[in-house]
């Protein structure tokens, strides 16, 4: 356990399994799904902090890190996630050697973060995913836990709130006279597009995407403008009702529910190449 305290006070992540499956008939026979739990604004003692970009893949978009490969002869890098090979640019090539390395390439610097300069300050935007399949008190807890936290957010900081069981909810937050969920099922597959559809802020026509349509401002908007439906939404909500037998657990759709909460993110603002900060 020594090592996985160790892992998790150097990169604030913990794993539900330190191994990962070699091939894919490997992981069909994993009882339990491969996981994490990461901690975004943990203290880290060891950040490393580095004023430049991101180096990516060609391909998946990875990060240098770590774990790739690494040809020094010919300055190339080969991806850990795709096996892609991807030259180094310029100012690396010409200074990268096996006794000279970046920060993102030390082993002890698997978690750094990203300084980039922008004249431009994104609007900060948080979803909150909750899990309806808990006890009465903690729910409980977490609901007053939750409406703290927003109360230290600056006004235009963007929220949305997603629940989940055996299913997922998608919440409206614009019409707090009429609150509104948008239900997804938590044993189906969804694609991106797929979920932009059923939400209603897919945008066929429109080459900018779903983001063009501003419908998905009805999910995640301000704080100073939702609040009161949000707090509402928030204080009606009950544990799962679901009769489980004893010996089962509850069904918790929770990677449908990642899943939906990312593409929502992703209507919000299409993802860009641009990283503050790897883990």
């Amino acid at each position: 356990m020594e090592d996985f305290y160790s892992i998790e006070a150097q990169d604030a992540i913990r794993f539900s399994w330190n191994v990962l499956p070699p091939n894919k008939m490997v992981a069909t026979r994993a009882v339990a799904p491969i996981g994490c739990l990461y901690t975004p604004m943990k203290d880290l003692e060891n950040l490393a902090l580095v004023e430049y970009k991101p180096l990516m893949c060609q391909k998946c978009r990875s990060v240098l890190n770590p774990y790739n490969s690494i040809d020094f002869r010919s300055k190339f890098w080969g991806c850990v996630f795709c096996s892609t090979r991807n030259p180094f640019p310029r100012d690396y090539a010409e200074n990268i050697s096996e006794t000279n390395l970046p920060a993102e390439l030390h082993k002890q610097y698997s978690t750094i973060e990203y300084l980039i300069s922008s004249q431009t300050t994104p609007t900060p935007a948080f979803v909150f995913l909750i899990d309806l399949c808990v006890v009465k008190e903690e729910l409980q807890a977490l609901k007053d836990s939750i409406l703290q936290g927003i109360q230290f957010m600056p006004p235009n900081t963007n929220i949305g709130l997603i629940t989940f069981n055996r299913h997922v909810f998608v919440h409206e937050l614009s019409f707090p006279e009429c609150p509104k969920s948008y239900a997804l099922r938590g044993d189906k597959e969804y694609l991106p597009a797929q979920i932009h559809e059923a939400l209603g802020i897919a945008s066929r026509n429109d080459p900018r995407g779903p983001q063009a349509t501003g419908a998905v401002r009805k999910f995640i908007m301000p704080i100073s403008e939702c609040e009161v439906a949000f707090t509402n939404i928030l204080e009606d909500l009950q544990p799962d009702s679901w009769i489980i037998p004893t010996d089962e657990r509850s069904l918790r759709a929770t990677g449908t529910a990642f899943n939906v909460a990312i593409s929502v993110m992703e209507a919000l603002a299409p993802m860009q190449v641009i990283s503050h900060s790897v883990r």
